[in-house]
């Protein structure tokens, strides 16, 4: 498929020309060439992800502790820390309540561990995806009633609990919420809701994951007992939920992102360790894109395909056979699940290809009553991925539609569901990822106001594919000392995008190899310095009768790292190809 190849400016969506201000920053790096050695594609690297100045410039390296932004400055922080002092010392026992996926899995660990460090042994309750659904359930007050318990901490979860709150509350039970996602427009009346989404939060940082946001409690309460620096013995269980929510990382999740992928490879806890070494992971190659594809989905298959509680009982244990077996277990059910994914995301792209007509789609509506409920979310992002769209998958679970909803950087899917409320049971999420349940009988008038609401948005978007490129470079440039520097600009993700470059003239120097998936691997040599680079094109069937020895071309493509004999090796993965 043709693609779009667009250069970054410095005029963003919101037209202010950023020129002079880029001027400015050029200027002071120059200043200081004596102090730092810079090549001139950093700084435009560093300006496109919002550094402006020197200072900037530091705190974007080198992040710290002292970065963080402090926790006090979110609304109802100080109730809830008060709250959790005050089970602390009177050795109260308390409910922790967590999501089955890998935030509220992390964050549930996370506060267990940090109460039994006072000797507290919680109550943690982790939902059943299929027969209680996502969030807070009547089941999970029930159960803690049962048990005598009077708190329960809720984690990537409650912001639209209203009813079960309310519930709770009638039980004489209170509700600490630490929750991320988009608040309604009257949210519970728990005893402390943290949001710092919520209207009157001026807390200075909006994209925590929820296990962020519960550590930010847990460092309010650190604080307040006199031992702050304790707090960041959880930073690993940050850095993995905030990597895989895709949460943006600048700003204070950079900190925390960096700074957990640090204590990870250097001293990783028992049950990450178990799970690194089942993985065939080293500690050295942490990062975001070992996280989200290596990690995170095998903590996420015990959820998607059985009891998500196993997830729970590895990341606390330290009693080595046990994580032993529970991370063989955790990795058989990934194994399953990508099985099963596999089947239903086949199906769902034949049935879209199936049911489309010649007329242009701008969103992609799927039901099917038998696809299992626990994979439709992945099922979901790979036809996001395919056809740049926004998708929702549906599945049938007691009698009604329950489904995943994501989509792309220009379509705000909880905002479109919001406009569909009237035709939803329920739904939940933010920008980019929802979940929601519909009666079986609205599918299709949803179907086709969703679609109304997708082309009233993306019809102005040009039907082609883009690659959005930072910088055009040569491969002469791309020396040890660049890629020294590049290897600090992670970890890499949203709002720290891998960035994308661009380099003309190139020549395909190897008979290219062909893998499954239609990747191609393959050696490109630049025409004037000779300078060559082995690269890899996953999925790219398109390009095969072109991508020959001798072939000469221009490249997008973005720079994998990894290090053979102590140096730095430069891999290029390439996003497309253009030949002369």
């Amino acid at each position: 498929m043709n693609k779009i190849w667009k250069l970054k400016n410095h005029i963003p969506e919101n037209g202010k020309d950023h020129s002079q201000e880029y001027e400015s920053f050029v200027n002071e790096l120059n200043s200081l060439k004596a102090k730092i050695r810079l090549p001139d594609v950093f700084s435009r690297l560093l300006f496109l992800r919002g550094v402006k100045d020197y200072s900037g410039m530091v705190k974007y390296f080198k992040p710290n502790i002292d970065q963080l932004h402090d926790p006090f400055l979110m609304k109802d922080c100080d109730i809830a820390c008060d709250r959790i002092i005050n089970a602390i010392d009177n050795k109260e026992q308390i409910m922790v309540l967590g999501d089955y996926d890998v935030d509220g899995a992390c964050g549930a660990s996370m506060f267990y561990l940090f109460m039994k460090n006072f000797n507290i042994e919680s109550e943690v309750y982790i939902p059943d995806r299929i027969k209680e659904g996502y969030g807070i359930s009547i089941k999970s007050i029930d159960d803690a009633k049962a048990k005598g318990i009077k708190l329960i901490v809720a984690i990537d979860c409650g912001i639209t609990a209203l009813d079960k709150v309310k519930y709770a509350n009638e039980q004489g039970i209170q509700f600490i919420i630490c929750d991320h996602h988009q608040p309604p427009e009257s949210i519970p009346e728990a005893l402390a809701v943290l949001d710092p989404l919520r209207e009157d939060c001026d807390y200075p940082f909006d994209y925590l994951c929820g296990t962020g946001v519960a550590f930010k409690l847990i460092q309010a309460v650190c604080i307040k007992k006199g031992i702050p620096d304790y707090a960041f013995n959880f930073l690993d269980f940050v850095a993995i939920a905030t990597s895989s929510d895709i949460a943006p990382l600048f700003d204070e999740n950079r900190v925390l992102v960096s700074l957990g992928f640090k204590m990870i490879s250097e001293n990783p806890r028992t049950s990450i360790k178990a799970l690194m070494d089942v993985i065939g992971l080293d500690k050295k190659d942490i990062s975001t894109i070992s996280i989200v594809f290596s990690i995170a989905p095998r903590i996420n298959a015990v959820g998607r395909l059985g009891d998500a509680k196993r997830a729970f009982d590895l990341l606390v244990s330290e009693n080595g056979k046990v994580v032993e077996d529970l991370a063989d277990r955790l990795n058989q059910e990934n194994d399953e699940r990508r099985t099963i994914d596999k089947l239903i995301t086949d199906d769902a792209f034949k049935i879209f290809k199936d049911s489309n007509d010649d007329e242009r789609k701008y969103s992609i509506v799927l039901h099917k009553d038998d696809w299992h409920p626990g994979v439709i979310g992945i099922v979901a992002a790979r036809l996001v991925e395919k056809y740049n769209l926004p998708t929702v998958v549906l599945t049938t679970v007691n009698g009604v539609a329950k489904g995943s909803a994501r989509s792309i950087n220009e379509f705000n899917i909880y905002e479109a569901l919001k406009k569909c409320e009237n035709k939803l049971i329920q739904f939940g999420g933010h920008n980019h990822a929802a979940g929601l349940e519909i009666a079986l009988e609205n599918i299709d008038d949803f179907k086709s106001y969703f679609e109304k609401l997708a082309k009233e948005d993306l019809s102005i978007l040009n039907a082609m594919p883009e690659v959005i490129i930072d910088s055009e470079i040569t491969f002469k440039e791309i020396n040890s000392m660049f890629l020294n520097i590049y290897s600090y600009l992670e970890p890499f993700g949203p709002g720290n995008s891998l960035p994308v470059f661009r380099t003309d003239n190139l020549e395909v120097t190897t008979s290219p190899k062909v893998l499954k998936n239609n990747t191609h691997i393959f050696r490109l040599t630049e025409i004037e310095s000779r300078v060559f680079f082995d690269a890899i094109f996953p999925g790219s069937p398109e390009i095969h009768d072109e991508l020959v020895r001798g072939a000469l071309c221009n490249a997008c493509y973005t720079i994998d790292l990894f290090e053979k004999n102590g140096c730095r090796i430069a891999k290029l993965k390439i996003k497309d190809l253009k030949f002369n």
